[in-house]
């Protein structure tokens, strides 16, 4: 037999052997019965291989039939290889692309740390093994602030900076995930004070120093809510939930840590159990508007009145507005509440204007009402259906409310006060804006809050602010409405001082529509009592 022959066969073979190992690979990877059973016909075929070698060199064979079979044997084993290596590449590029797309699926694109769903299926793996671990809730503090400041790309490149120190602090003792927005969870495979406190440590450590952003300095804090397994619950939606009620109550009392306890879980329950008789409220017309009457000191007559919201009970007792709202506030309710309001007192003023009442009717906005682009789409409608409107209806909005998001605010009075609203500033002097947004903010009036006003006679501090109010709103061209007026003594000072507006129960508590209409709608209507 030809050498020739010879060494074809037995390259055959080689390429056959050097098939075996990425088939091996394959059968492994796949798990799949076919590439098994090819793993074993390359097997059958290298020894077949020799069998054919072993013959034609010990046999006389026509050289034809030699020079066929050994081409056919080294294109065989030619085509078993070249498919093996492309079928092994295919699979790892196959492999590749998936553990990618695993990754993406897995991981958030900003920060590359794990996201929520692997978050979730961390923590369901951790306590289907009863395994003992702290949870940690995290909520950057005035966050939307540096987005509204700076822009989204700064608030994106602050967090990529502040998720790689922290996972670089916590390397070793926990993990981190990123849930959501500005939300991380760390994960701490213990419950012993120790780590628990050195985790607190490690965290704090990361935002000691601000952060250099796009030439911003900027300085993080953060509120960090945490329950633990097995000692707070044994359920992952628990153990999730009273974490995030530990965060909440840590932003509600501007703690940095609050590690839950059971009367958060009794509040929580009374929160929403508050949030559905709201909702029933509103949908049952349970709610009522009274008004409080607000009279023109110098003219001795009624100049308006403000528009307040009751809750009667069937026993006849009422739900203070101060419960209520509070937690419409905190629920998302307030919107539905402060439309409610709006429309009701349109209804009022049409029947107060067929009785002869001509003043506007003040109504109370909320921090979210001024925050929501969806306030502002109810009103519009109602302004183009009747562009008066803006004359009867003045706006009240506290301290607090208007800083609690000033852009938000200062856009809202603006569009507002673009359709023909003014505004009022409730409870002045009991928050901590700053007398500049009085000049810069469309603000036509200033309620000085009524624990300055009804110990202002007593309390020599008290006259100060409340004279000093007074000289500033007129230097700003501002009415002012004084709250709280229990008696004459208190009238007749605020008269003699020039204070516009007065208010309060020496005059008339808040009363019902028809009660309104009833005692002022006679002759002697605009007569201050």
């Amino acid at each position: 037999m030809d050498n020739l022959f010879i060494f074809m066969i037995t390259v055959g073979v080689v390429l056959l052997t050097l098939s075996l190992r990425p088939t091996l690979k394959i059968c492994k990877k796949t798990n799949r019965l076919a590439w098994s059973l090819l793993l074993i016909l390359i097997v059958l075929f290298i020894f077949g291989y020799w069998g054919i070698l072993y013959y034609f060199v010990n046999n006389t064979i026509i050289p034809f039939v030699t020079s066929s079979v050994s081409f056919i044997l080294l294109g065989g084993g030619a085509f078993v290889y070249m498919v093996i290596k492309l079928s092994s590449k295919s699979i790892i590029e196959i492999e590749c692309s998936a553990n990618h797309q695993r990754h993406l699926a897995e991981h958030d694109s900003l920060t590359n740390l794990p996201n929520r769903k692997k978050f979730f299926e961390v923590l369901n793996k951790k306590i289907g093994h009863n395994d003992t671990f702290t949870l940690f809730l995290i909520d950057l503090s005035n966050f939307k602030r540096v987005n509204d400041s700076y822009g989204n790309t700064c608030g994106d490149a602050l967090l990529c900076v502040l998720s790689k120190t922290l996972n670089l602090n916590l390397s070793g003792l926990a993990r981190l995930y990123r849930i959501g927005g500005d939300e991380f969870a760390i994960l701490l495979d213990s419950v012993s004070q120790d780590d628990y406190a050195s985790c607190i440590q490690l965290t704090n450590k990361s935002i000691e120093k601000p952060f250099s952003i796009f030439d911003q300095t900027i300085r993080v804090k953060l509120k960090i809510g945490v329950s633990t397994y097995r000692k707070d619950t044994k359920h992952i939606n628990e153990l999730f939930k009273f974490a995030n009620l530990a965060l909440h109550e840590a932003k509600k009392t501007q703690q940095q840590v609050v590690h839950y306890f059971s009367d958060l879980s009794v509040r929580a329950d009374d929160l929403f159990d508050m949030s559905s008789r709201i909702k029933n409220a509103l949908k049952n017309e349970e709610f009522e508007l009274y008004l409080q009457p607000i009279f023109d000191s110098q003219q001795d007559e009624i100049h308006g009145a403000e528009a307040l919201i009751r809750w009667p009970q069937s026993d006849g007792s009422f739900i203070s507005p101060e419960v209520f709202i509070k937690i419409a506030e905190q629920t998302g309710d307030i919107l539905n509440i402060s439309k409610w309001v709006v429309l009701e007192t349109i209804k009022h003023l049409k029947l107060l204007k067929s009785a002869g009442f001509i003043g506007p009717l003040h109504v109370n906005l909320s921090t979210r009402d001024l925050e929501s682009l969806d306030f502002y789409e109810f009103i519009e409608p109602l302004i183009n259906l009747d562009p008066t409107l803006s004359d009867s209806i003045i706006f009240e909005i506290t301290e607090g409310a208007m800083m609690t998001n000033l852009d938000a605010a200062r856009s809202m009075m603006y569009k507002l006060n673009d359709r023909g609203f003014e505004f009022s500033v409730d409870d002045f002097g009991t928050g901590f804006s700053s007398l500049s947004l009085l000049r810069e903010l469309p603000i036509s009036q200033i309620k000085i809050d009524q624990s300055f006003i009804k110990d202002m006679l007593t309390q020599i501090a008290n006259y100060a602010i409340v004279e000093s109010t007074l000289f500033l709103a007129n230097r700003l061209n501002c009415k002012v409405v004084a709250e709280g007026i229990e008696n004459k003594d208190l009238q007749e000072t605020l008269t003699s001082m020039n204070c516009d507006y007065l208010q309060g129960y020496y005059f008339s508590k808040p009363i019902n529509l028809e009660e309104f209409i009833k005692k002022y709608s006679n002759e002697d209507m605009y007569q201050i009592i």
